[in-house]
């Protein structure tokens, strides 16, 4: 994991009077913002399914929060993804129905998927989920990878963001636009090349100019 500061020390060579704690709250909103909508942040991860009980409880890495199940298995078979709202129109007793699994959907707590319909069987560790995540608004630390591969992007939507505050002695409209545009290109290239399996059917957006 990469420490916030890491990244906190490249913004302040373009914003030198911002303070400390205001580039790091707003690195955290924009990585939020990012792996929400790109769900570059991915892992997998191994659950138990408990007969009788619906909710499993993901682990997150360290400072992570779930986005969305991007694919999963049970005990070896693929789980379809579904939300609570189309189960209840495919499965309407699927809360309470026992039978094996075969779909999986986000539940109502944080980090908590649901298998459906109702487990009849406890499957120790046999759940495997590969999830999105997004950080926590309290973590100190940003996935490596994440910040491998999309520092750039990361920093351009800090940038943009804290050029934009009102009445700072930074504040600079162009280049708040410039930044901004930039951090929205580049999210748009990494929700394309999301392609294990929860991006299928997006609309490619394509943009001219200024690349």
């Amino acid at each position: 994991m990469t420490a916030i500061a890491t990244i906190r020390s490249l913004v302040i060579t373009q914003i030198p009077l911002a303070p400390d704690m205001l580039i790091d709250r707003t690195l955290i909103e924009i990585a939020r913002e990012f792996c929400t909508y790109t769900r570059a942040w991915r892992s997998s991860v191994a659950a138990t399914v408990t007969a009788g009980t619906l909710g499993v409880a993901l682990t997150p890495p360290t400072g992570g929060e779930l986005v969305d199940v991007v694919k999963a298995t049970l005990d070896g078979y693929p789980l379809t993804k579904k939300t609570q709202v189309q189960l209840d129109e495919l499965i309407p007793k699927w809360r309470t129905q026992s039978s094996a699994g075969s779909y999986i959907t986000k539940g109502d707590t944080l980090n908590e998927v649901l298998v459906a319909p109702l487990s009849s069987t406890t499957y120790t560790s046999g759940l495997t989920v590969r999830a999105a995540w997004k950080p926590a608004l309290t973590a100190t630390t940003l996935d490596d990878m994440l910040i491998s591969n999309h520092s750039d992007a990361l920093i351009d939507g800090v940038l943009g963001k804290l050029f934009g505050l009102p009445d700072k002695p930074w504040t600079s409209g162009g280049l708040a636009s410039h930044y901004q545009a930039s951090f929205e290109i580049k999210k748009d290239v990494a929700r394309q090349q999301s392609t294990d399996g929860d991006m299928k059917g997006v609309v490619r957006k394509v943009r001219y100019g200024g690349l």
